[in-house]
C-alpha cells in the first residue's frame, strides 16, 4: 500500500495509532492529532508545541513569493496553530534547507520576514538549524507557546447543539493564489491574504478568556476540512448554513467572472488561517457581536450544507490533501 492510498490525514491517523504508547507520558496531555501538542510544564501550566514544514513548489513558489514573504508565512502558519489552542506564542526555532547558490541578501530577507511577524507577538527566536538543500527551499519552524486556560481549546470538545462560529471571511486567499498563478490584474487584497496571512492570536485569546468554547481549530486546510476535523475528533456531525458563511462582496464579484462559486472558494480554498470554534448554543449571543455564526453541531456524524431554502447541498470537491492528487 502506498501513501497515496491513505492520504495525508489517513497517514497522520496511522502514525498516531502506532505511536500512542510512546506519547503516553503523564506530562503529555495532548499528543498527535490536534493543532498543538500539550505538555504540562509545572502544576497547572501547559506548554503548546507545534511544527510546520513548508517546501518550495508545494507550499510556495518563488515566481511570486519573495524571500521576505516565505519567512513571514513560515512563521504565520505555526502561530496560527497556537491561536487555534487559545494560547500565547513564546519562542520559535527555525530550520532552513537552502540551495548553496542562494544570495545572502535573500537569506537576510527570509529571516527578516520571520522577525517582522515575530516582533508583532513578542516571539523570541531561540535557535534552529541550517543545511544545504539539493533542490528547492525547505523551511521547518517549531513554535512553543503557553495555554492561558487549562490545556488549551482542543478539537475534541464539540457537543450536539453547540453553535459553530468563524472569526472572519473565507475564500480570499484561494482567490489570491489564482490571481498569482494566472497573472491576473487587480484584487491585490486577495494576493496579500495569500502571501502574508495574519494569525488570529488576539481572537484566539479572546475566545480562550471567555472560557466558553468547547472546541477550536484553524482553517488552514479550508473550512470544509477543518469542520470535518472537529466533528471527527468530537464524534459528532454538523449543519453549516451556506448563507451564513462570511464571504466578502469582493470575492463574490471576483467569483462571478469565473466558473467557481464564492462558496466553493470559501469551503475548499484553504490557506485562510481564520479560526472555527464551537460554544454552547445558549452562549451564542455573546459571540455574535464579534464573530460569524455559521451552523450548529448535531448528534449525527454527517456534515450537512444547508442553503437559504433549507435544502441540503452536496459538494463533490474536498479540501487539499498532500498525498492525494
Amino acid at each position: 500500500m502506498r501513501i497515496s492510498h491513505l492520504g495525508e490525514f489517513g497517514l497522520i491517523e496511522r502514525i498516531r495509532k502506532k505511536n500512542r504508547r510512546l506519547s503516553g507520558n503523564s506530562s503529555v496531555k495532548v499528543g498527535i492529532g490536534d493543532d498543538c501538542a500539550v505538555v504540562e510544564s509545572k502544576k497547572g501550566k501547559f506548554l503548546l508545541l507545534t511544527t510546520d514544514t513548508l517546501i518550495e513548489n508545494i507550499h510556495f513558489s518563488r515566481r511570486y513569493f519573495s524571500f521576505l514573504d516565505i519567512g513571514y508565512k513560515s512563521l504565520a502558519v505555526n502561530l496560527s496553530d497556537i491561536a487555534a489552542m487559545g494560547g500565547v506564542p513564546l519562542y520559535c526555532l527555525i530550520s532552513a534547507g537552502l540551495p548553496i547558490e542562494t544570495d545572502i541578501k535573500n537569506v537576510d530577507d527570509f529571516y527578516r520576514g520571520i522577525a517582522t511577524l515575530a516582533s508583532k507577538f513578542d516571539v523570541k527566536i531561540i535557535g534552529g538549524d541550517t543545511t544545504e538543500s539539493p533542490g528547492g527551499i525547505v523551511v521547518s519552524i517549531t513554535v512553543i507557546g503557553e495555554a492561558i486556560s487549562g490545556k488549551g481549546i482542543l478539537r475534541s470538545g464539540a457537543c450536539p447543539g453547540d453553535a459553530v462560529f468563524a472569526t472572519g471571511p473565507f475564500g480570499e486567499s484561494a482567490a489570491g493564489l489564482l490571481i498569482l498563478q494566472k497573472n491576473l490584474s487587480g484584487c491585490r487584497h486577495f494576493v496579500k491574504k495569500h502571501l502574508r496571512p495574519y494569525p488570529k492570536i488576539e481572537e484566539g485569546l479572546f475566545i480562550a478568556r471567555s472560557k466558553l468554547a468547547t472546541s477550536m481549530i484553524d482553517s488552514s486546510d479550508g473550512l470544509d476540512s477543518s469542520i470535518r476535523f472537529i466533528c471527527q475528533e468530537s464524534n459528532v456531525g454538523c449543519e453549516i448554513y451556506l448563507d451564513k458563511i462570511p464571504v466578502s462582496k469582493y470575492l463574490k464579484v471576483f467569483s462571478s467572472r469565473r466558473s467557481i462559486s464564492a462558496i466553493q472558494y470559501a469551503l475548499f480554498g484553504g490557506e485562510e488561517y481564520e479560526l472555527l470554534f464551537t460554544v454552547p448554543y445558549n452562549k451564542k449571543e455573546f459571540f455574535e457581536k464579534k464573530f460569524h455564526y455559521i451552523g450548529k453541531i448535531t448528534k449525527s456524524k454527517k456534515i450537512k450544507y444547508i442553503d437559504s431554502n433549507n435544502k441540503e447541498i452536496n459538494f463533490k470537491k474536498y479540501g487539499y490533501d498532500h498525498f492525494k492528487k
